[in-house]
């Protein structure tokens, strides 16, 4: 029954957080001063309706992606409390969903992963795991986690190296965000972000190549792809390590 509450709860900040991811990505991708709150429409700057499909005075359309992103939140986050070990780390996989979603929207927008969001995402959303595990009495995973942040940022840096611009440095910032979530809950839990993120983008290579929706000279941001991976670890990472060990 808790976790039931606390979906309810997590749900209703999803739509919020919604608000929030959209506002930040617009400004973002506009150019424009960071804007946490009050996503405004890019036509005339008034404010966009509660679904976000349009805005208020003119009616002018938005970007399906807001439709999406006030979708996905709510899911995501309601999801969360069935999945994160402690309901004390709760609010830092809340901060950590949303912030990936948003750098997932600005990578894909503007092939960029921004400081400005990066850093104060991932280090509140860090802060929060640290008062989290230590009020779960949790120093194991914990440190797991921060020694899963070293490893998989070591890792990345020097695939972008040996790559040579094929991946971003902003790429293997996000690998610590990404190793140190996903390592809390587990080396295999790491694993499957890992392999899974080059995976996922092969398959969509492949699928972009064959259809001829991209050639092999086109960039393709990699972020989403890491991004997604550890969504996949996070909400299913249990029941594929269970598969493989079989």
């Amino acid at each position: 029954m808790l976790e039931i509450a606390a979906a309810i709860v997590c749900a209703v900040i999803g739509v919020a957080a919604a608000h929030v991811v959209v506002a930040e990505s617009d400004a973002h991708r506009l150019g424009q001063p960071d804007r946490w709150w009050d996503p405004l429409c890019e036509q005339c700057g008034s404010p966009l309706v509660p679904t976000l499909a349009r805005c208020a005075e003119e009616g002018h359309r938005q970007r399906r992606a807001n439709i999406a992103t006030l979708v996905a939140l709510p899911i995501l986050f309601a999801a969360l409390p069935f999945v994160v070990p402690s309901l004390w780390v709760l609010p830092a996989y809340l901060v950590f969903v949303g912030t990936s979603v948003l750098l997932t929207i600005t990578d894909i927008d503007t092939k960029l992963i921004p400081n400005r969001i990066l850093l104060r995402g991932g280090g509140l959303s860090a802060i929060a795991l640290v008062v989290g595990a230590l009020f779960a009495a949790a120093p194991g995973p914990l440190l797991r986690a921060l020694a899963a942040s070293a490893a998989y940022f070591g890792a990345m840096l020097i695939l972008a190296l040996l790559a040579r611009g094929a991946l971003g440095f902003g790429d293997v910032k996000l690998a610590a965000l990404l190793g140190a979530f996903t390592g809390y809950l587990g080396w295999g839990h790491l694993a499957v972000t890992a392999v899974g993120s080059f995976i996922i983008a092969g398959l969509v290579a492949l699928v972009l190549l064959v259809f001829r929706l991209a050639s092999r000279r086109d960039h393709i941001p990699f972020g989403p792809f890491m991004v997604v991976a550890a969504f996949v670890a996070v909400y299913f990472g249990d029941a594929i390590i269970d598969w493989y060990q079989r």
